[in-house]
């Protein structure tokens, strides 16, 4: 690949590019599913190189399938040319600059996916999928989803990078419905990591199914509570949901340079009280959405993205940097070479706090505790959201009493964190694909309980 690699780079520099990048990426993916007993089975490959040139603020990219020298040259010597066509048509005309590096990031697991037979991870799907059916007669659908995907990556540039990089990642999902004199819930819980088979452990799948099933039967003696103005604790995983698509999102430096973000002006300002800490953390190496380069080959590190309330990082690609005078910061992320690297967040967390969530509880009296995500919308430019929680419980009196269904909040998401007057000591996780520009990458996002006063809440 170096060598290929240098064929197309040389060949962009020689037609006038003053800057090129190249990434070969060689993908597996597998997707096995069981619903209502019923499974099906997807198998995916990727294999190509994803090649771009820049002329003076101008981009030009192209892909290819066919990765011979031929073939490299001629795609470089494209790409370059068309770049130095365009580059009186853009706004603002810049430079790329960056470090280089030059590394072999080595991914180990355990149990590598590829070497697990198809039918391994069926039984497995099909152990879960029966169990949690099995929890209860009033359950009438289940949806057990394993999926994995494997790349292995190179990532070269003209400022001198040259970076191998490989990925690991399983997931199992389950989606459960439960029905009874025409009330009809919905649960659903996963398990996720960066590593191999071994993140699915067979004991803690089957527990997972479990407690899936058994959250979708007790969603059925749940009430509606009355819309209004209360005082709210959110779980980790809607917490996670709320730090990721409410905050993260406006802090992609791309939507600095588009000027469509909430937070435009507010760089080392105060958007939050002093015990907040937002980080975004591609570092953390068992993590979904963990990575040690990014897909420009720019090394990645942890991003505070709030420091003790104060605004303090963005999320960059090399051309964000360059446009905002900052330092490229390794988050450039694409779904396959089949695209371009734009800003993207990894693992997007609220830091812990020193509540502990019992005594949080106690001490707000009265209010809702809101439990994991089921949909909702943001908008960066206004930073306005909504999300719907999938369950929560009453508190009255410092005491968790009872589970109530169909809530949703909403809000601005700067009143929101400048609402938050206690964070607990605990921590969650919940995982995805999150979608933007029409690319879906892995995620990860986290947090602990966190409470919210004077939220408004609704019922859907």
């Amino acid at each position: 690949m170096e060598d290929l690699a240098e064929i197309a780079i040389q060949a962009a520099l020689n037609a006038g590019a003053s800057f090129v990048d190249i990434r070969f990426e060689e993908t597996h993916k597998t997707k096995l599913e069981i619903s209502d007993g019923v499974s099906k089975t997807s198998l995916g490959q990727l294999k190509g190189a994803g090649i771009r040139a820049f002329v003076d603020g101008a981009w030009a990219f192209a892909q290819s399938a066919e990765l011979t020298p031929a073939s490299m040259k001629r795609t470089g010597q494209q790409v370059a040319l068309t770049a130095w066509a365009i580059r009186d048509r853009v706004a603002e005309k810049f430079d790329i600059s960056g470090p280089a590096f030059q590394d072999k990031a080595s991914l180990k697991v355990k149990q590598k996916l590829q070497d697990v037979p198809l039918e391994d991870k069926m039984s497995l799907v099909r152990m879960v999928d029966d169990e949690a059916r099995a929890v209860d007669s009033r359950i009438v659908n289940t949806r057990t989803t394993y999926s994995d995907i494997t790349t292995q990556l190179f990532i070269s540039n003209s400022l001198g990078t040259r970076v191998w990089m490989a990925n690991s990642l399983p997931r199992l999902l389950l989606k459960i419905t439960a029905k009874e004199n025409g009330v009809q819930q919905r649960s659903w819980g996963q398990m996720f990591g960066r590593g191999g088979f071994e993140i699915i452990d067979e004991t803690e799948a089957r527990e997972t199914g479990q407690k899936v099933a058994k959250l979708a039967i007790d969603l059925l003696a749940s009430k509606a509570p009355k819309g209004g103005t209360y005082d709210v604790i959110v779980n980790p995983r809607l917490n996670a949901a709320m730090v990721h698509e409410a905050f993260g999102h406006p802090c992609e430096a791309d939507n600095w340079v588009a000027q469509t973000t909430v937070l435009e002006g507010k760089l080392g300002k105060q958007v939050g009280p002093e015990f907040l800490n937002l980080s975004d953390d591609p570092t953390i190496s068992s993590w979904r959405g963990s990575f040690e380069y990014d897909w420009e080959g720019t090394k990645t590190r942890k991003r505070c993205l709030v420091k003790d309330g104060i605004l303090t990082d963005l999320l960059h690609s090399l051309e964000t940097a360059a446009l905002l005078g900052m330092d490229p910061n390794g988050a450039a992320r694409c779904q396959s070479f089949m695209f371009q690297p734009i800003p993207r967040m990894s693992n997007t967390l609220m830091e812990r706090g020193e509540w502990n969530v019992d005594e949080m509880i106690a001490d707000m009296r009265d209010g809702i505790l809101l439990c994991d995500y089921n949909y909702g919308y943001t908008d960066s430019s206004k930073g306005q959201f909504m999300f719907q929680a999938n369950h929560g419980y009453l508190i009255e009196k410092g005491e968790k009493t009872q589970m109530i269904r169909d809530v949703s909040l909403a809000g601005q998401i700067l009143e929101f964190l400048n609402k938050i007057d206690a964070i607990g000591d605990d921590f969650g996780m919940s995982a995805g694909m999150c979608g933007k520009a029409n690319q879906l990458i892995p995620d990860n996002s986290g947090g602990p309980h966190a409470r919210i006063r004077q939220v408004p809440l609704g019922g859907m």
